[in-house]
């Protein structure tokens, strides 16, 4: 299956490398997706062309030895995260679970930093709330792909009374799609 999202994979707020996981609920338990392997997983925001200045936020996984599209989540204000430990998290939007298993705590800690971000903008303009089992501080956000500038009609980050430091990140445009899918 060919995912619409595959832009955000040059343009994304966070990127770690871990091995993608899917939930095998007939086996109760977690299973590498699309044949296994380490993956590079970003964290970044998109615009629908059909949603004018909606945005939201994706998770993109890029296995490394082919960079086949394993991995693409929209976030969503439903998202209930969990840290199992200090280098396995996983994630449940709608009826779809996803988890990563980072190659350091120091990534995983970035990742759950960057996704708590993220929701919190999410939340911000929605009224329903979001689940979040863990309570680690909003990280720095940083630019980490050259090449790409920001959108012309981004105003101020939501995040940024906060005190915390960051560098707007770009904006990819994207096919319609609001779902979670693996390729």
């Amino acid at each position: 299956m060919q995912c619409v999202f595959s832009l955000c994979l040059r343009s994304y707020m966070l990127r770690v490398r871990a091995v993608v996981m899917t939930r095998d609920d007939s086996s109760g338990g977690w299973v590498p997706m699309g044949g296994g392997g380490l993956s590079h997983v970003m964290i970044g925001k998109v615009r629908r062309p059909e949603g004018g200045r909606h945005r939201q936020y994706l998770i993109c996984g890029e296995r490394l030895r082919d960079q086949t599209t394993i991995l693409e989540c929209v976030l969503k204000q439903d998202l209930v995260y969990n840290k199992v430990n200090p280098i396995f998290h996983h994630w449940k939007v709608g009826d779809s679970k996803f988890g990563l298993t980072f190659q350091s705590p120091a990534d995983a800690a970035a990742f759950e930093r960057s996704v708590q971000a993220a929701l919190e903008e999410l939340a911000d303009g929605a009224a329903c709330g979001v689940i979040f089992t863990s309570s680690s501080p909003i990280a720095p956000i940083t630019n980490s792909c050259p090449g790409f500038h920001p959108d012309p009609v981004s105003a101020p980050h939501p995040l940024s009374g906060l005190g915390v430091g960051f560098t707007w990140f770009p904006i990819c445009t994207v096919s319609p799609a609001d779902r979670c899918c693996q390729a």
